[in-house]
């Protein structure tokens, strides 16, 4: 495993935290140890905080408000993620601060809670927090830290949704409900939760008699300080929640990291955007923008009358129309005060942002309502939100000393019965790969089998014919045969060895028997493993003929066709057709996951000439591949697979030929003017683009993003 086993991510962490914290000096990390509890010498993990001094002073230009959510590990040892996250002015997320913990209690969330509001919100701010009703949420929110300022609670009404649905088990209770805490008037707010209670039963009438008592926690319409901003759900949290399904079962060092890089990567990306929109002069990010353009819509249809000139109090008419909802509302007399930013709708209030009726009375006031719109949700901000930078923090072989004390995991959390979570079912069960792009997308980015690796590897010539005619042969008469092919067992059985007396026209027929195993075997095997197929015969009658023929690219075009069509199989069974041995090999040498140890070769054959010497796959002659247990091995190469950095790919294996113990055959090179070829690929019916593009850094070159667009329509995969 590429970050060791989990018994040492525990012992790795303070050296982890030690070093990022040396190039990075304003992170903040501590831990809590299990009180009294030691094992061999050694004290026990308890739990460990830390947040980043770069998503600090973000924050500063975020809106007042964070979700807080947690998630539990599926790795050996049982345990708990915390994560406390924002949103910038165009709703991206925010990771603020993690903890890893036992489990979700009163104690862990006060914990946790506490060093957000320290280390991460700062004493003066007030700070509204979006969550769940957990108990220990419930307790952590209303703690009283002396010289901070109080947080503001509002509960996710999704979550409240679900516990509805629980009680009367109506579905459409669950959306009727949400759309009554998203009303912003309480006229309507009224309207929406007397039709809730009609729908429900005696229990849920029941249920919602006891949040009557906190209006202010669920509902926009009572929610005096508008903490909420534009955020009716803990949806923050538990969207970075999905970005950690494959993180969590891995040593606690790798989630650290996971934390690490993954901000590293959004810095860099939304810095370059939010630059983008600030270079074209734009003043608001995109965002806030829409839904200034929507609100100048609506306000054509505005009638104002001014009241007062000298505070901006004007008296505007909505016409009344149906809305997004279906519903048929009537003409609505609403008063805006520009001076103060308030409309009776009440949307300035809970969104913080203008609505059409301060644009029409801005409007017919001639007022620059922009001016008007909070600092978080221009440019200028986002700009700055985005323009810290993070340092790495080494080859770990440079780590700065640490001489602190490593703790070890407590044994008694770790798992008794592997059966009693299946975790399994976290994990998408879903291929990496896309038939959109013909790619692997993985968390850094695109990589691709190109017409490069399928060379080195397997010494195909690319230059050449394209291996196409007709897909089916004559019928013919014989035992073992198929209309698509014939069996492979009929095959070895009937070619198995070649007579020793046998003459040209019968040594013809055995070669081309043993290529046709070798097509269904190795080079083109579809998903069921047991057929040769016909069409190969066509290519193989005349041999002068058969070398002239583009073999590399076809054995590629063939590989994207089965990958993509077993990406959308659903069975249990199915399984993958195409040069498994040359994907193999590409990940081999460019992922370091499932990578096997490389043992001393076999020696080459003496006196070969250059054409027979072995290709870059000779590498890989002898290897000690690492075991897992088989009720675990998808699950632990996919967690590791979620885990990789771009800078522990091997982008460009083939560098340094001069360097290789051994001669390569002159063909691993021979059509080096081809690789990066944007071109379809040709295998009879399969027809498969070719996208070196999306994957430059494969070729040592800079990744342009976004790649022009290339269309690999359904249509070639019918």
């Amino acid at each position: 495993m590429i970050y060791g086993d989990w018994e040492s991510g525990y012992e790795q962490l303070p050296v982890l935290f030690n070093a990022i914290k040396a190039v990075n000096p304003g992170m903040h990390y501590e831990y809590i140890l299990k009180p009294n509890a030691w094992k061999d010498g050694r004290q026990i993990f308890g739990r460990a905080f830390w947040c980043f001094p770069q998503s600090v002073e973000v924050f500063r230009h975020c809106c007042p408000v964070f979700s807080i959510d947690g998630t539990f590990l599926i790795s050996k040892y049982r345990g708990t993620l915390l994560i406390a996250i924002s949103c910038d002015a165009n709703n991206m997320l925010v990771p603020l601060a993690f903890a890893l913990v036992e489990r979700e209690n009163n104690d862990s969330w006060g914990w946790f809670l506490r060093l957000v509001r320290i280390h991460v919100v700062g004493p003066s701010r007030e700070v509204g927090v979006i969550s769940d009703r957990h108990q220990g949420i419930l307790h952590a929110v209303q703690e009283q830290i002396e010289g901070y300022a109080p947080l503001h609670h509002r509960w996710c009404t999704r979550h409240l949704a679900e516990n509805l649905l629980r009680k009367d088990g109506v579905k459409d209770n669950f959306d009727l409900f949400q759309v009554a805490a998203r009303q912003l008037e309480d006229y309507y707010f009224q309207r929406k939760l007397e039709q809730v209670r009609t729908a429900t039963n005696a229990e849920g009438r029941q249920w919602l008699a006891g949040l009557m008592r906190d209006l202010d926690k669920w509902t926009r319409s009572h929610d005096a300080g508008g903490w909420r901003y534009e955020f009716q759900c803990s949806n923050m949290a538990e969207s970075f929640n999905k970005l950690l399904l494959g993180i969590r079962g891995m040593p606690v060092n790798a989630i650290v990291e996971f934390t690490f890089y993954r901000l590293v990567a959004w810095f860099n990306e939304r810095h370059a955007k939010t630059e983008a929109l600030q270079i074209a002069g734009e003043r608001l990010a995109e965002k806030p923008k829409r839904h200034l353009i929507i609100a100048n819509e609506r306000a054509s249809t505005h009638e104002v009358q001014c009241f007062d000139l000298g505070s901006g109090t004007y008296q505007v008419e909505r016409r009344g129309g149906t809305t997004s909802d279906g519903e048929i509302r009537e003409s609505r007399i609403h008063v805006v005060v520009l001076r103060d930013f308030k409309c009776t709708c009440g949307r300035p209030r809970q969104y913080h942002f203008v609505c059409s009726h301060l644009v029409a009375a801005a409007r017919h006031r001639d007022f620059d309502i922009e001016s008007m719109i909070p600092h978080e949700f221009s440019v200028d901000t986002l700009v700055r939100t985005w323009s810290l930078r993070f340092v790495p923090f080494w080859d770990p072989r440079e780590w700065p000393p640490y001489d602190g004390p490593k703790y070890v995991v407590d044994p008694t959390y770790r798992w008794n019965k592997r059966g009693t979570r299946k975790r399994t079912s976290n994990i998408p069960a879903k291929c990496r790969w896309r038939p959109e792009t013909h790619s692997f997308h993985l968390p850094f980015g695109e990589m691709m089998v190109t017409l490069q690796d399928c060379q080195k590897m397997l010494g195909l010539s690319i230059r050449g014919w394209a291996v196409t005619g007709p897909c089916v042969s004559e019928e013919v008469d014989e035992q073992g045969t198929r209309t698509s092919g014939v069996l492979i067992s009929w095959l070895r059985e009937h070619f198995g060895q070649c007579p020793q007396d046998a003459d040209a026209e019968t040594v013809g027929h055995y070669g081309r028997a043993w290529i046709l195993h070798l097509f269904a075997c190795v080079l083109f095997p579809d998903a069921t493993g047991d057929t040769a197929s016909w069409m190969w015969i066509h290519c193989l009658t005349d041999w002068h003929q058969a070398r002239l023929y583009s073999w590399g690219s076809a054995v590629l075009c063939f590989l994207y066709r089965q990958l993509c069509e077993a990406c959308r199989r659903t069975a249990g069974s199915a399984s993958v057709g195409g040069c498994v041995y040359l994907l193999q090999l590409w990940m081999w040498a460019h992922l370091p996951v499932g990578r096997p140890e490389i043992m001393p070769r076999r020696p080459w054959f003496p006196g070969e000439m250059p054409r027979r010497q072995p290709t870059w796959a000779y590498i890989w002659d002898q290897v000690k591949v690492s075991h897992t247990r088989l009720d675990r091995a998808y699950l632990d190469y996919i967690n590791e697979i979620d885990a990789l950095t771009a800078h522990s790919v091997n982008w460009q294996p083939y560098q340094g030929e001069d360097a290789l113990p051994f001669t390569l055959s002159f063909v691993c090179g021979l059509d080096e003017d081809l690789y990066r070829m944007k071109c379809p690929l040709i295998c009879f019916y399969a027809i498969e683009y070719h996208l070196p593009d999306r994957v430059a850094r494969q070729f040592g070159m800079r990744q342009i993003w976004p790649p022009p667009a290339t269309s690999t329509s359904v249509e070639l995969h019918k």
